[in-house]
């Protein structure tokens, strides 16, 4: 079965929620609405929210319950990708198909337009009820995004391009900016369920082995990375190891974990 005919029912109830939010803030200047909506349905699986959802329904919540959450880490997933293909960064003239942010709205418009992202999404994550828990998800969600997260690994292969990285410096870029943002996609679908501390902590190493995973099979696919200290042979290897612990996981949550073990299977198809 295809990702897109497994998850038909998440996808079109994420992209109807970020279409009503994204829509619902529009005033003027329309063209910062425009920057924010262009980067927000340029394509994209949405593994990142599609992963929280799922990961509420194997702790036994609904959909609903996790689409504050799956929103919000869905914007700065995208804030990050409109902010890494500025000049000051990847310098990419094309996301995905089409023309990057800055270069359909320019670069200022860019800049404000991941900005404003990334606010709206801690402004939707405040939206969660009851109050310890948008308190919980807002800290959850810094912390994975920020210096110890998502930035500080970005800045740690900033730091390191201009000479080989060891083994040890990619899994730290790796987990910080790959896959601490998909630990968190996680982590928050059971936050949103009510989860109880075993879940949690279950549900936490599923999104750290899968977060790791995505990014050596990313690094498998263009060649570089992980594929820069050790054989295409061991890098997968070590990709589907990391896979097999995530589905041992979820085998513990029962049937209602169908979603996170496909998730894990379409992952492990995507190895070389």
């Amino acid at each position: 079965m295809k990702y897109e005919t497994c998850f038909k029912d998440s996808l079109a109830f994420i992209e109807k929620k970020l279409q009503k939010a994204l829509r619902a803030r529009e005033r003027s200047p329309a063209i910062i609405h425009k920057a924010m909506q262009y980067a927000a349905f340029t394509g994209g699986k949405r593994f990142r929210p599609v992963l929280t959802l799922a990961a509420c329904e194997a702790c036994g919540g609904k959909p609903q319950d996790a689409i504050a959450g799956a929103l919000a880490i869905e914007m700065i997933h995208t804030y990050s990708l409109v902010h890494d293909d500025l000049p000051a960064l990847d310098n990419d003239d094309m996301r995905r198909g089409h023309p990057t942010c800055h270069r359909k709205f320019g670069e200022a418009n860019a800049i404000l337009a991941g900005d404003a992202l990334l606010t709206l999404a801690f402004e939707l994550l405040t939206e969660a009820q009851p109050e310890e828990k948008a308190i919980r998800l807002v800290r959850e969600v810094a912390l994975a995004a920020g210096v110890h997260g998502m930035i500080g690994g970005q800045v740690a292969d900033l730091a390191g391009e201009s000479r080989k990285k060891s083994l040890k410096e990619h899994l730290y870029i790796s987990r910080c900016k790959t896959g601490q943002l998909i630990r968190v996609s996680a982590l928050a679908g059971a936050l949103s369920a009510g989860a109880s501390p075993r879940q949690v902590r279950a549900i936490t190493h599923y999104g750290e082995c899968l977060g790791l995973a995505f990014q050596v099979v990313d690094d498998l696919l263009d060649k570089d990375g992980f594929c820069d200290v050790m054989s295409p042979r061991a890098a997968a290897g070590k990709a589907a190891r990391l896979i097999g612990q995530a589905k041992a996981v979820a085998k513990s949550f029962g049937p209602r974990a169908a979603k996170l073990n496909y998730l894990a299977d379409f992952l492990m198809s995507r190895i070389p």
